[in-house]
């Protein structure tokens, strides 16, 4: 068929060859045009954006502060023939200070800011006990302290039991069920609360390894002792040290695989002295990002959205020309596709953040330049509300459709190899076409033309001839349509050119 129209189409222009187009007029002759289609951002392939790495850092050996400057107190029991008396205590530290216990501590009962007897230390089952004999006269009816020396901290505890009476032969507390005396209260953590957390293994974005550290935080302070429920499943629970209630806990995690410090994306508060948060069977569950990244929630404007393709899509963050994110396709809001985003600060030059957009279906690359600010730790917008990335469309035309043209009877004689057309919006070239010959001798014009999303676009053609110089315009116009074709190569379109004068 393609053939036969061909024939046709070149037996009418030699019938024709005696008449020449222009007549007796004269029309002017036009310099070769360079025509060259708008530069676009097409791409052969979907982008490998790798994000950078952060430097790496060594592990960081965890450790809350319990430090003073106390000096070693010089306790000394009193003389038993001017306190003929005496009491009992057996007493144990709390489940915290035990964690600081060392061989160096000391311990000490008073009575009104007077030494009546010093501790001995005992270890009863594993367990460190004091023994005291408090001493006093027979008449003695004040109210005993304890004070504890630990050695790790150079720190003196006091604890004002102010419900402990001096009773002669009194026994407080026994080795199977010692007394644990308030000492926290006068340390440096006096509100300490326990809190049940579950790191989400299926959303760490490393692999867990020998080394990794898992801690409790205030600001930048080590706030946590933890304790392993499960290694397997990754259940802790953590004394978490409050100096006040109130205080924000957030949870850092160091990687030995990235060599990186990841914070938690959950935060608590400290509660109540001695409150419990959450549980072993309903524990918070942490997930990570890095250290000094922010997290931005983004989606698309509805002219770029009609495109999306969610499994093809990508969506990267740059700061400079270093790759500082990728986005995790998270929901939709309102049919349009929601990304998680986590924006590394991989720069210290610009705080400036672009968001660059690969369309999968039109094989382009769409650009937010600025459109994000860095902040260390800052949460952009949510998934319920996400920002709205304002992709630059103006002056983009990444939409696709091809065209197949056939010269009319009238100049079909005149065209050689050199020959082009063009196809053209406005002012602007959209694509571009050099003469193809047929198998019956005679030219046909092939070309992509590329459109802009959202807006309806006229194309013209525009035809060079290389015989005669004559530039050719196409009379009539043709909807631009993404996806479709003007002409095949079977049966292209012959439009009607006039010269231009």
């Amino acid at each position: 068929m393609k053939y036969i129209k061909y024939s046709l189409i070149a037996a009418t222009c030699f019938l024709m060859a005696q008449c020449t187009e222009e007549g007796d007029k004269t029309y002017p002759t036009q310099p070769a045009p360079q025509w060259s289609a708008v530069a676009e951002d097409f791409v052969s392939e979907a982008p490998t954006w790798q994000v950078a790495d952060a430097a790496p850092t060594s592990a960081p050996l965890w450790k809350a502060d319990f430090s003073g400057n106390a000096q070693i107190p010089q306790w000394v029991d009193p003389d038993k023939s001017i306190y003929p008396t005496s009491m009992t205590a057996v007493v144990r530290l709390s489940p915290i200070l035990e964690t600081l216990a060392a061989d160096g501590d000391m311990m000490a009962a008073f009575i009104g800011g007077e030494c009546r007897g010093v501790a001995q230390k005992v270890l009863n089952d594993g367990v460190r006990l004091f023994f005291i004999h408090v001493k006093a006269p027979s008449n003695e009816n004040g109210i005993v302290e304890f004070r504890y020396y630990s050695a790790a901290a150079n720190r003196v505890y006091t604890s004002a039991a102010t419900d402990l009476k001096y009773e002669v032969d009194k026994i407080y507390g026994t080795a199977e069920a010692p007394q644990l005396p308030d000492f926290e209260k006068s340390g440096p953590f006096p509100v300490a609360t326990k809190e049940w957390v579950k790191v989400d293994k299926q959303k760490l974005p490393f692999a867990v390894a020998p080394g990794d550290e898992l801690q409790a935080f205030v600001g930048n302070e080590c706030r946590g002792i933890k304790h392993v429920d499960s290694e397997a499943d990754m259940l802790y629970w953590f004394d978490i040290l409050g100096k006040q209630e109130g205080e924000q806990v957030t949870y850092r995690y160091y990687s030995a695989e990235k060599q990186q410090v990841f914070l938690s994306e959950q935060t608590s508060a400290v509660g109540k002295r001695g409150s419990e948060a959450n549980s072993k069977d309903n524990p918070l569950m942490l997930t990570f990002v890095p250290q000094g990244s922010m997290t931005a929630y983004l989606t698309l404007d509805a002219t770029t959205a009609a495109y999306a393709d969610k499994s093809g899509d990508i969506v990267a963050a740059f700061i400079g020309n270093v790759c500082a994110g990728k986005g995790e396709l998270v929901g939709e809001k309102d049919g349009r596709p929601v990304y998680k985003m986590v924006v590394n600060g991989v720069s210290t030059q610009s705080a400036a953040v672009d968001i660059r957009y690969y369309s999968h279906l039109n094989n382009y690359v769409f650009t937010a330049p600025a459109c994000l600010t860095f902040v260390d730790g800052k949460v952009e917008a949510s998934m319920e509300n996400p920002f709205t990335v304002p992709l630059v469309t103006t002056g983009k035309h990444p939409l696709k459709m091809t065209a197949c043209v056939a010269l009319p009877q009238n100049i079909v004689r005149q065209a050689v190899a050199d020959d082009v057309m063009a196809a053209f919006v406005g002012n602007e070239c959209r694509g571009v076409a050099k003469a193809e010959p047929t198998d019956n001798g005679t030219y046909v014009f092939k070309m992509e033309i590329n459109g802009s999303m959202g807006v309806e676009e006229a194309v013209t053609l525009k035809y060079y001839s290389t015989k005669n110089s004559y530039l050719y315009l196409a009379d009539k116009a043709f909807s631009f349509v993404g996806g479709s074709s003007y002409g095949t190569a079977v049966e292209p379109r012959i439009p009607t050119f006039v010269i231009v004068e």
